[in-house]
């Protein structure tokens, strides 16, 4: 018998995890699934999540897409962003992207041995490194821009300009509430 439990709660499991991966066509069953296994769950909460994940699961594929169309991984994608307002300070770039200053010095490298950067000795300091972005590097990143903001474009033609503001305002909302959220 406590076989036939285990059997049982195994395949609810992998019935569960199967219903959370495929949170989009068919969220609602999902919801109508997810709340009568678990009475806590607000079906309004659940449906939201799951959308809000699905969407941002597709918006991120086709970032990783365009990345791999232009030749760039997404910290060297970070580092030409942080670049169009000028030179940074190879410390600096790495301080603000959150990342170790080896770290940085590898995504440098490549970035560098493409034609995307060039380092520069800092005037002020023998042992720094100034990063400028190259018209290559330039050139690159506005195209993964164009090519990334067309795919864009592109998920989101079903809606029409009055949905797109309105589900701007939405978002806005919620971003908003998470500020003011005590929970960690």
């Amino acid at each position: 018998m406590l076989r036939d439990m285990n059997a049982e709660a195994t395949g609810r499991n992998r019935s569960a995890a199967r219903s959370l991966e495929t949170c989009g066509d068919d969220t609602d069953e999902h919801v109508r699934w997810a709340t009568h296994a678990w009475s806590e769950i607000d079906p309004d909460v659940e449906g939201i999540v799951c959308r809000v994940e699905r969407a941002q699961r597709h918006l991120e594929r086709a970032a990783v897409d365009t990345r791999d169309q232009v030749g760039l991984a997404q910290g060297e994608l970070k580092i030409l962003l942080r670049l169009t307002r000028g030179a940074r300070g190879q410390g600096d770039l790495a301080k603000s992207l959150l990342v170790s200053t080896g770290t940085m010095t590898n995504q440098l490298d490549k970035l560098e041995a493409a034609g995307l950067v060039v380092r520069l000795a800092d005037p002020t300091d023998r042992r720094g490194k100034f990063v400028e972005m190259t018209p290559k590097g330039r050139e690159t990143l506005d195209n993964y821009v164009n090519v990334q903001a067309k795919r864009e474009r592109q998920l989101l033609d079903r809606l029409s300009a009055s949905d797109k503001q309105q589900l701007n305002r939405l978002l806005r909302k919620l971003l908003a509430s998470f500020t003011n959220d005590s929970v960690p």
